[in-house]
């Protein structure tokens, strides 16, 4: 599940860049330093939390919890994700709140600190890059927003210093807490869209069954089901009609299966239910989820 060294490092420098662009909040009263100082607690959430996700993943299946404890990452994205919608309208209400109020900014303390925030930043984005975790993608995606706010919270103390107009910095929040936004949406649509066990991007039914209907033997493929438990781990069910035959030639077709499924959609684990040709479940609509729950209306 990725480097664990490189990830507590990465904290690490997050927690100091935290720490760093706070004490320059204070002393420049600078809202888009602010805004990037949130967007950077975020980030430790996501690291932090991925760390405890990766720690919990060590711990083998239950009887109970057959899957484990992977699925904690992806509540930890989800609290994430709506954490950042909430500092994204703290920042943009407080810009509001500041317009026409006259308040003045320090600009040489708020240089300096998104100075030392783009180096953090930097160091960061380089050492999550490839990472497949959805906490640590999530933490990637914020640490390169966080530089690209970190530059405009520089242009910002530049202009302010050279001008001395506040607005700039009122503009400038708003444009870091429309990137938390941005962020925010990235991490709950991946979140919500694993919690509600939707196929993955580019694993549809429809591509599933004509990768699979390619072998010979197969006659046809239904009843298809993707999920994903974690962001690194995606499994599938499906119903496949074929000519009678013995056990050892529906192992090697199964076998064929599962390769294609794993190199083509990175499916790990495929639970396969094979039918003869003309007598299957679809022929009898008894397939799917909703029929049995029509029957048992019924009843």
């Amino acid at each position: 599940m990725g480097d664990d060294g490189g990830l507590e490092r990465a904290f690490l420098v997050s927690l100091i860049v935290l720490i760093v662009q706070l004490f320059g909040w204070y002393y420049s009263n600078s809202l888009a330093l602010l805004g990037d100082s949130a967007h950077v607690f975020s980030d430790i959430i996501a690291i932090g939390s991925s760390l405890l996700a990766m720690r919990l993943a060590l711990k083998l299946p239950s009887a109970r919890r057959t899957f484990g404890f992977h699925r904690t990452e992806v509540f930890a994205a989800f609290f994430n994700g709506i954490l950042l919608v909430v500092m994204s309208l703290v920042i943009a209400y407080e810009a509001f709140m500041r317009v026409g109020g006259g308040y003045s900014i320090n600009g040489l303390p708020m240089l300096f600190t998104s100075l030392f925030g783009l180096a953090g930043n930097i160091y960061v984005v380089y050492h999550l890059q490839h990472e497949e975790n959805l906490n640590v993608r999530s933490a990637f995606l914020h640490a390169a927003g966080d530089a690209l706010s970190s530059i405009g919270v520089l242009v910002g103390a530049i202009l302010i210093m050279i001008t001395g107009q506040y607005l700039i910095d009122i503009a400038v929040s708003v444009i870091v807490s429309s990137l938390i936004l941005i962020s925010a949406y990235t991490i709950l649509r991946s979140s919500l869209s694993i919690l509600l066990e939707s196929a993955p991007y580019g694993a549809s039914i429809d591509a599933i069954e004509k990768a699979v209907h390619i072998l010979p033997e197969v006659k046809n493929v239904h009843d298809i089901h993707v999920w994903r438990t974690s962001s690194e781990f995606t499994f599938a069910m499906m119903h496949v009609e074929v000519e009678e035959m013995d056990l050892i030639k529906l192992r090697k077709i199964q076998m064929k299966i599962e390769e294609i499924l794993n190199q083509r959609f990175r499916i790990i684990h495929a639970t396969i239910q094979f039918e003869p040709v003309g007598c299957s479940c679809q022929s009898q609509k008894m397939c799917h989820i909703w029929e049995h729950k029509k029957i048992k209306h019924q009843h």
